[in-house]
């Protein structure tokens, strides 16, 4: 039973589906090895499938709390750190939640079940990882998140995954740069005009902070669609219109620096 421990330590957070692999796919002794290990000490279950490897000096302790950054980068194979929670993990975030959001790819066929342990509320969403993914290294491990060029399109594009615009806004402050080819090009998966007006927006809004030329508006502004875009598509109301980019932007989210 101690093989399946060495095997797995590194990691410190392990599926059953791994460990089943490892067994050859032998069920009995798969559950055999995780029961040893939770019994003697040496591991703790998150939730069905999931466990913690203590360290050696943790074996004594009943219950640890565990990192949730190394839970949420362990849980599904080839997740993501996504939304909120990657502006949280890069240190953008404007307000602390008890929800941990990550992302997985196209090719699951279902979203993953919620789950909470330890205060900490896991969701999942399904989305394309082929571009705008960067690594972070935190309890020393390297955790796979969306970048901050791509969290601004997601941010622009679905804000309640970001609590609202009005966190989004105030949590974005807090980037000192962000490499404008990078975002632009990526923009091309995102290809509604509706972007390029949200962004151009945006971008205006952070030229100095962010190094923007008039080039970069160029790109966005060539977009212009003759109908106007609503910043936040569900406000119909109290928003005014900024005549540079056709976009009616909601009255509360024009004083947020006030």
């Amino acid at each position: 039973m101690s093989e399946i421990y060495q095997k797995f330590i590194t990691q410190r957070v392990v599926r059953r589906t791994q460990v089943l692999d490892y067994m050859a796919g032998d069920v009995e002794k798969t559950n055999a090895a995780l029961r040893w290990l939770v019994k003697s000490g040496k591991a703790q279950r998150i939730k069905t499938g999931l466990f913690y490897l203590k360290q050696p000096m943790e074996w004594h302790e009943n219950e640890l709390t565990v990192s949730p950054w190394l839970i949420a980068s362990k849980a599904e194979k080839g997740s993501v750190i996504a939304y909120h929670s990657a502006l949280k993990l890069l240190g953008y975030a404007y307000s602390e939640v008890n929800e941990l959001q990550m992302v997985v790819g196209l090719d699951y066929n279902r979203v993953p079940n919620s789950f909470s342990y330890q205060s900490i509320l896991y969701k999942y969403f399904r989305s394309d990882l082929s571009f705008g993914l960067t690594e972070h290294v935190t309890s020393d491990t390297k955790i796979k998140i969306l970048d901050k060029e791509r969290l601004v399109l997601e941010g622009l594009m679905q804000p309640d995954k970001f609590y609202g615009l009005a966190e989004f806004l105030r949590s974005i402050e807090n980037i000192k740069w962000l490499d404008l080819d990078h975002l632009l090009e990526m923009k091309a998966k995102y290809p509604l005009p509706t972007v390029s007006m949200r962004l151009g927006w945006l971008l205006q809004k952070y030229l100095k902070e962010w190094y923007v030329e008039d080039f970069h508006l160029n790109q966005l502004i060539a977009n212009r669609p003759e109908d106007r875009v609503f910043l936040v598509n569900r406000i119909r109301k109290g928003n005014v219109l900024d005549k540079t980019w056709n976009l009616m932007v909601p009255n509360n989210i024009l004083h947020l620096d006030e």
